[in-house]
């Protein structure tokens, strides 16, 4: 006898798609279209291939043979997109949180995780959180970014998310939420899916900055899609996704629009002559926009690479 006989025992499944929603230690959680979950490890050819699975990813999964974990991933499929920081493969929508005080929006880096999503094929949409402290500040921001055509909303303490707003945007898809500590990202979270996802801290009355910080991605079904919270989001670098100083115009697309005007193809809306952008600004486009816009491209110009394969 083999000594295997309990190998018989053992269920077996059929092939199926699905998509990481957890990967803690090497072991990862499947959701498969029926809403079969299956707990995973990967194939040998794919750890050797050094392509890591990330939540997110679409795999193709098979039994494993071991009944503690009784299934691998066989194939991870073509990704869409992908972060290395947080790791998160097949991103739709990223709701990017600022709040409109304590602690004050950073526009800087509301600008430069726009200009993130238009490299990655992510689907900015704006929201800012703390209406209640400050609608006067809140409504002026959110004219400027809903005029230069980006999607936004707004939501207080008082009243909480339109949830019928998030169902639509998120319907089918991957949607994950960003921004600094302490603008209510992970309390949003824990509205929309009626349970808390996170620990949520209070804000560092010196710091100005929110104590707590999610360990780690994870989906959470919500209503046919999924959404997430995503640490380290706002720590990328552009070079960490590889931006040049020609993507810089994909997060602000009302730049991108005055461009058709200009007497110039390859304008750079610096100081070329006949140039319909630097004529538009305080003139509908806002001039702290536009200030953003030169101070990135003007970072990312100075350190294009050269011939040598270095940088200037």
């Amino acid at each position: 006898m083999s000594g295997r006989k309990a190998d018989t025992l053992i269920p077996m499944g059929e092939k199926k798609e699905g998509i990481i929603t957890k990967g803690v230690g090497g072991t990862y959680s499947v959701r498969c279209p029926d809403g079969e979950m299956r707990l995973c490890q990967i194939r040998g050819g794919i750890r050797r291939s050094g392509m890591i699975p990330l939540v997110g990813d679409k795999v193709i999964t098979g039994d494993s043979g071991d009944p503690d974990i009784p299934f691998v991933i066989e194939r991870i499929l073509t990704r869409k997109n992908f972060l290395v920081r947080p790791p998160l493969a097949n991103i739709d929508n990223l709701f990017l949180v600022f709040s409109c005080a304590d602690p004050s929006p950073d526009l800087k880096l509301l600008d430069k995780m726009l200009i993130i999503c238009s490299k990655l094929d992510i689907r900015p949409v704006v929201l800012f959180s703390k209406r209640d402290m400050d609608p006067d500040g809140c409504d002026a921001l959110y004219r400027i970014y809903s005029e230069a055509g980006i999607n936004c909303m707004s939501v207080s303490r008082d009243t909480g998310p339109d949830t019928e707003f998030f169902s639509a945007i998120t319907s089918g898809c991957l949607s994950g939420f960003a921004g600094p500590s302490g603008v209510g990202k992970s309390t949003i979270c824990n509205i929309l899916l009626g349970n808390e996802i996170s620990v949520v801290g209070e804000i560092s009355e010196r710091l100005k900055r929110g104590k707590h910080t999610t360990r780690h991605v994870e989906l959470f079904e919500y209503g046919d899609g999924f959404i997430t919270d995503t640490p380290g989001f706002t720590s990328l670098d552009l070079f960490d996704v590889g931006v040049i100083y020609n993507d810089v115009a994909g997060g602000y697309p009302e730049i991108q629009r005055a461009s058709l005007e200009c007497r110039f193809d390859d304008c750079r809306h610096i100081r070329e002559r006949d140039c319909n952008v630097r004529a538009m600004t305080g003139k509908g486009i806002d001039e702290g926009r536009y200030g953003r816009y030169r101070e990135f491209y003007e970072y990312l110009y100075e350190r294009r690479p050269n011939n040598a394969g270095g940088y200037r």
